[in-house]
């Protein structure tokens, strides 16, 4: 018997919305920050009250997107796990452990390769399983789509790392295009991430509709899985 992933669904799609929202937000506060800074050297002041102003609502929205991106990320683990130990129960050929889920993360070079490896893995066993069983067509299913995902995850990791090495040491205006740079990668991830995940959503959908049909149950109980 699959276990429900619904519930895990929704609320992942609840907090990938946040991290849209919150990256949206904090581009807007570096694209004013970018302003301000050429602003300042053409010679135009701006009073204390008006950048103090500015400050305070960038440090509530870089609070606001560092919370969103834990939030976003301790429930991503949650769903994959469930996503994973479900798809391990219709296909054998994932063999790797539902643990290197949780602990994948973890393990210092493993981070780089196991999340990927198996959600890739996954994602395939899921699409096969799909196409064998049954005469729905794809259309949207796209090979490099988790290998491009987990390459701009990467690619995050190390201009972060970046940038908070040479901050201190570099020109503000360097640090602030970097910074819109990053947040530009991070929303187009973000989105390629929320397609991905709606197509896997309607994959476990039909998942379990067919394995409830495999049992004779004649209860409509897709809704479990997905609303």
């Amino acid at each position: 018997m699959l276990l429900s992933n619904v519930s895990r669904g929704n609320v992942l799609a609840v907090a990938i919305k946040l991290l849209i929202i919150s990256s949206v937000a904090s581009l807007n506060c570096l694209f004013i920050q970018y302003v301000i800074y050429n602003n300042v050297s053409a010679g135009i002041h701006y009073s204390n009250k008006d950048l103090m102003r500015f400050e305070t609502i960038n440090y509530i929205v870089t609070i606001f997107n560092m919370v969103a991106s834990v939030f976003f990320l301790i429930l991503f683990i949650v769903w994959f796990f469930r996503a994973y130990v479900n798809m391990q129960r219709v296909d054998p050929r994932l063999k790797d452990s539902k643990y290197w889920v949780l602990f994948g993360w973890l393990v210092p070079v493993f981070n780089f390769i196991m999340p990927y490896r198996l959600l890739n893995k996954m994602t395939i066993c899921a699409v096969l399983y799909i196409q064998k069983r049954t005469t729905v067509r794809l259309k949207k299913f796209k090979p490099y789509w988790i290998l491009l995902i987990w390459i701009s995850f990467i690619l995050i990791y190390f201009m972060r790392m970046y940038q908070y090495r040479v901050m201190a040491i570099l020109d503000v205006m360097y640090i602030v295009k970097l910074g819109i740079l990053i947040h530009t990668v991070i929303l187009i991830t973000i989105l390629l991430f929320a397609s991905y995940f709606n197509f896997y959503r309607k994959l476990e959908a039909l998942i379990y509709k067919m394995e409830l049909e495999n049992r004779g149950d004649s209860t409509d109980c897709i809704e479990l899985v997905r609303e």
